[in-house]
This record gives structure tokens, sequence and C-alpha cells, in this order.
């Protein structure tokens, strides 16, 4: 074999070989979605995000999307988010923080990946507007499905703090969706796909009781000197969660407590207004998909 011969049978040969890993780098992610969504953060393009007032307005639907002003920012973020997607079809979503991590942690639990969960959320919501305005309403109804999903799963684990921010995702994507069954004519098959994403949330949601018992992990550690106080609220705590009617008992056991703790204890009034208004808000679009 003469040495071009040769050097074509290398190149060759190394072509197939990273064809090979391209197409088997998914398969090693595993079936955590957690590591599809760490590789759609390293590919996120946010930057161009400058009005964030703006962008709160079309999120919380008190605005219109506009096309020109978003477009480049969402094309720009296509790739980061066809891999939030593809994290969606994963079994389970592990951000890594472990059983009695909070526990261990305390204040120090990271919670970095919100952040830009958050992001990424936001990101997937001008994606789903930009792809209907654009006509494709199948491209759309994928991408709102997906962000269902991906907002349920950024509370997997976490505190207080990553289900406020999987809360928030979850309401803009359902004000999306709203609108898109409001003005876009979906076909059976287009709102089928989003029952069965709205379906695989439950009928709150996010579970509210775990997130509470990470959160009231995290004070015991934060401040061990009123630990026994804390555990004495934490039982009346969770009751309340699902009997609103035991909400002053929680209250005055909150304003009776050591006042350092009383501080850090998440006002539950405001709890159970945020698992209201995303109950509230699945009821009616459940009501809406039938």
């Amino acid at each position: 074999m003469n040495i071009f011969r040769l050097l074509s049978a290398i190149v060759l040969l190394l072509a197939a070989q990273i064809s090979a890993a391209s197409s088997t780098r998914e398969a090693n992610l595993g079936p955590n979605a957690a590591l599809l969504y760490w590789a759609a953060f390293s590919e996120m393009q946010d930057s161009a995000i400058s009005d964030a007032t703006a962008l709160n307005a079309v999120l919380d639907g008190a605005a219109p999307y506009d096309d020109l002003q978003y477009k480049e920012l969402v094309e720009k973020n296509r790739f980061a988010l066809d891999i939030m997607s593809r994290g969606t079809s994963r079994p389970f979503c592990d951000w890594g923080l472990g059983y009695g991590f909070a526990e261990e942690m305390g204040p120090a639990t990271p919670v970095g990946y919100v952040w830009k969960a958050r992001a990424l959320g936001s990101l997937n919501v001008l994606y789903a507007f930009h792809l209907q305005s654009g006509g494709n309403k199948d491209g759309a109804v994928r991408a709102l499905a997906a962000g269902i999903l991906f907002a349920r799963d950024v509370a997997n684990g976490g505190t207080l703090v990553s289900a406020l921010v999987a809360k928030r995702l979850l309401i803009a994507h359902l004000n999306a969706l709203a609108l898109a069954l409001h003005t876009g004519g979906l076909s059976a098959g287009q709102r089928l796909v989003l029952q069965k994403a709205v379906a695989q949330l439950g009928p709150e949601g996010l579970d509210w009781q775990s997130v509470m018992r990470r959160e009231m992990a995290v004070l015991h550690k934060a401040d061990p000197g009123d630990s026994a106080a804390l555990a004495e609220i934490e039982p009346v705590y969770q009751k309340a969660l699902n009997d609103p009617s035991t909400l002053p008992a929680l209250e005055q056991m909150r304003s009776s407590a050591p006042q350092s703790l009383a501080a850090l204890i998440p006002n539950p009034k405001r709890v159970l207004e945020e698992k209201r208004d995303l109950t509230g808000k699945l009821l009616e679009i459940r009501s809406s998909l039938q």
C-alpha cells in the first residue's frame, strides 16, 4: 500500500471512530436526566437577555411575545434546548444532592443549578412562542411538553428555592400552553401530547411536603441551638400544607419561637399561596385540555 492509500485508510478509520463515539455519547450519559441538563447549561447562551422586566412580563402572560425581539436569542440556544428536551425523556432526574445531603450541608447546600435551570426554562418558553409564531405548531407543542417536564425536574431533591423556581417555570409554560389552546387551534394529537405531559405532574404539580422536609433539614443544620424548637414546629408545618385550617396555630408557634429561628422559617402563608396558585393553574389547564 502506498503512503497516500495508507493515509486515506487512517483518516477513514478515525472518522468512523469519531462517528461511533458521537452516536454513543448520549447513551453513555445514562438514564439520569440531570446529566443532560448540565450539558444543556454548558451550551446555553442567555447573555442577550438584557431586559429582565420585559422578559418576566412575557413569561407571566402580562405582555405579548415579540418574535423580532427574541428570535435571535432562541435560535442561538436551539442546541441547548434540544439537549434539555432529550433529557426529559430520561426515567429519573438526580441533581447529585443525595439523601441526607441537606442535613449534612445545611446552608451550604449547593443551588447553583437552580439559577441555570431558571434561565434555560425561560428560554424554552420563548422558544415555544417562536416556533408557534412561525407556524410550527408541532414543534411548539413538543417544546412546551418538554419544558413542563424539565420544570418538574428542577425541584427534584431540592429545597424551597428549587421548588419556587420550578413552580415559576411551570406557571410560565402553562400560561404559554393556555395561549396556544386559545389562539392556536391545536389538533387532537397535539392536545394529547400536552395532556400526557401535564398528567405527569400529578394533582399538585410538586411534592411540597418533601420540599419542606428538606428545607427544615437545612434549618436544623443552620441553627443547631434552636433545633428542639424547630422539631416541634416541623410536624405542624407539614400538617398545614394539607390542612390550611391549622395555619393560625402554626403562625402562633412561629411567632413564639426564638427570633433567630422565626426569621429563618419560610412564611407558611406564602408557601401555601404558591402551592394553591400552581394547583389552581393545573386545574384550569386540565379542564381546557379536555
